[in-house]
């Protein structure tokens, strides 16, 4: 069965949302996440690859669940900067071709992805949910109520539900610029958000 945080967010949405189907619920779930995740980026993982002077493009693969959604910051061995695009998440092409072999740490913003576990729970950051369960059940309600002829359906509550989302999703996003410290700014590379991970039990 799915962990505590998981199954609270079930079951508040079960409560306000009468006569909706789990795998419906599920679906706005995995909807509301991945605009969670895509605009806050709040869970990021940092990639080590191998760079050399024949090319400019290299394909990143994440170690950990998700897919890469954005590129963060890019540095070399020593902690310098590099310049580099990813039209394409995953595919980074570097600005200039490396002078000498070396070693790049790319950070990027990861969100959820198929496949889900095998209760079709997306798989994401087992802290998300803890710190921002509430957050996420409004995503849910707002998508879920905003659907048309349903039991639940309901435009204003969708809007103030959606409304409430977007502005936790905002605060988000703010705290992890700062790296979670009260006043201050993300002066250095906070750990990677990539540990721990939703599964179910």
């Amino acid at each position: 069965m799915p962990n505590a945080d998981i199954t609270r967010l079930m079951n508040n949405a079960r409560i306000k949302l009468p006569g909706a189907l789990d795998s419906t619920i599920q679906l706005e779930m995995f909807g509301a996440l991945d605009d969670f995740f895509g605009t806050s980026n709040i869970w990021t993982e940092d990639i080590d690859f191998a760079v050399t002077t024949s090319t400019d493009i290299y394909n990143l693969v994440p170690a950990e669940d998700g897919i890469i959604n954005r590129l963060m910051s890019l540095v070399n061995s020593d902690g310098v900067m590099q310049h580099a695009t990813m039209y394409t998440p995953g595919e980074i092409k570097l600005q200039y071709k490396p002078t000498q072999a070396d070693t790049f740490t790319a950070r990027v913003a990861k969100t959820v992805t198929d496949p889900v576990d095998n209760e079709n729970y997306p798989v994401f950051p087992d802290w998300v949910i803890g710190k921002y369960g509430n957050d996420i059940l409004d995503g849910v309600l707002g998508r879920m109520m905003g659907q048309l002829a349903k039991p639940y359906s309901s435009p204003t509550l969708a809007m103030f539900h959606l409304r409430r989302f977007q502005q936790a999703i905002n605060k988000a996003r703010a705290e992890a610029m700062h790296g979670n410290v009260y006043r201050a700014q993300n002066w250095r590379f906070p750990q990677s958000f990539a540990s721990g991970r939703h599964r179910s039990f």
